[in-house]
Parts: structure tokens; C-alpha cells; sequence
């Protein structure tokens, strides 16, 4: 069935507005009549369309669903902006596996520079739309969010003010394997560095914070890969695959 994320369920209806009201009509021309995945606050309930209006579409509740799409760990990844469009595909890809949170980040190598706030809020507003159609294709219960473009400090602020396991694959690291790190938490954080690597500088002060520092193999991984590849891993130890 198709999915669509709603504002509100009130009185056991509910609508479907906007774009995804023109995509449910126009596109997929759903009939009234039939089903169709509805998600509010976390939750999918089924559905059925009883009547299109000018601007909406409105349904009406048939039950909330038994199933459960969301992982029982909270994982962010930060992660440092790469050149090109290669945030996109970061986003969609983690999207899907279940991430809940991605923090762009602009670190000591980090070739992007994003100075100029309305260049930064044309971005953010693309890459929620990259998060919000992966989590649609990949029937999440929520759209991740993408944070404002952070500085490493901003980042290192952020990470001292959680009690959540840090984790950050380093390409220098060689004993320290991501398999033997005890997920025990259900706040985890993935930091993942930019195309040239993180300084050693910036790699002491995770330490600091409390960061464990892995390796993800022998292989030397692109920056676009080792967020996706971590976050997988993840998922695996903690039986949310």
C-alpha cells in the first residue's frame, strides 16, 4: 500500500495535503475506496480514502498496524559535508537503514564551505526532502531530521552534552574493531569524517569526549560509504535488522 505522513488524526480522519496530495491523486490516482498507509506522531495506522476535496484528500482510520519499522536505538550521524551531491545520497542511504538524525559538518579538511545562511537553508531544505521521500520508499515511521551545518565545535559541544556512545571510524585506527565496541546504549553517535580524514588534532579531542575511535576493516572507505557501512553494523549488534 502507499504511505503518506499526516499532520493529525482527528476523530479517526485524517488528510492528506500538499504535494503528497497531488502525487496520491494525480500521480498514483488512488481511487476513494481504497487503502493506504497513514503515519502520524510515529505511528502507522491503515486507512481508507473516502473523498477527495479541492485540496486534500481525507481518510478515514481503519486501525493502527502491528508492525514495527523503527530500530529501538536513537542513532545520529554527523557527518562531514563531501563535495558534489554525495549528501544526498549519504542521507537516503542511512535514511533506510534507520537513522534518526544527520548532522551536516564542517570540519578542519572539509573542502565544502556553506557561509551564507540563505544557501545553507536552500540545502537544508532539499536534503529534508532527500530524508522525507527515503523515508517514504523505505516505510520509516518518521522523517529523519537534518540539522543546521554544524562546525567541529558546534559538534564537539553537541556530542559533550549527550550520554549517548560516540563512535568514529578513524582510517589510521587498526586494533580497535567497531565488531567488539558493547552497544549498550540506545543513544548512539556515528562520526564520520570528511574526504581527506580528520585531523589528528580532531581525533584527540573525541578521545577526550569520550569517543571511541574504530576501525571498519582493512579497506580504506570513502567518506560516503563509512557512515552507511557503521550505521549498518550498528543495526546488525543490536538486532534491529
Amino acid at each position: 500500500m502507499n504511505r503518506f505522513f499526516v499532520d493529525e488524526i482527528d476523530d479517526g480522519l485524517a488528510r492528506i495535503e500538499d504535494a503528497d496530495f497531488r502525487h496520491c491523486k494525480h500521480v498514483l490516482r488512488l481511487k476513494e475506496g481504497e487503502e493506504v498507509f497513514l503515519v502520524f506522531d510515529g505511528r502507522e495506522y491503515v486507512g481508507r480514502i473516502l473523498s477527495y476535496e479541492s485540496n486534500a484528500a481525507l481518510c478515514t482510520v481503519i486501525k493502527e498496524s502491528d508492525k514495527t519499522r523503527e530500530a529501538d536505538i536513537h542513532v545520529s550521524l554527523y557527518q562531514c559535508i563531501p563535495k558534489s551531491s554525495k549528501i544526498e545520497t549519504i542521507i537516503q542511504k542511512n535514511v533506510e537503514i534507520g537513522v534518526n538524525r544527520i548532522v551536516p559538518v564542517i570540519s578542519y579538511r572539509t573542502i565544502v564551505k556553506i557561509s551564507e545562511q540563505s544557501k545553507e537553508e536552500k540545502k537544508l531544505t532539499r536534503w529534508h526532502k532527500v530524508s522525507e521521500e527515503a523515508a517514504k520508499q523505505s516505510m520509516r515511521n518518521i522523517i529523519p531530521k537534518v540539522d543546521h551545518i554544524m562546525t567541529f565545535k558546534q559538534m564537539m559541544n553537541d556530542l559533550r552534552q549527550s550520554e549517548g556512545l560516540i563512535i568514529v571510524p578513524y582510517e589510521n585506527e587498526s586494533d580497535n574493531s567497531l565488531s567488539n565496541v558493547q552497544i549498550d546504549h540506545s543513544d548512539v553517535r556515528i562520526v564520520i569524517g570528511p574526504e581527506g580524514g580528520f585531523e589528528e588534532f580532531e581525533i584527540e579531542e573525541l578521545k577526550n569526549a569520550g569517543a571511541h575511535i574504530v576501525t571498519l576493516g582493512p579497506r580504506i572507505l570513502r567518506t560516503e560509504t563509512a557512515g552507511i557501512v557503521a550505521c549498518a553494523i550498528c543495526m546488525y549488534k543490536t538486532n534491529n535488522i
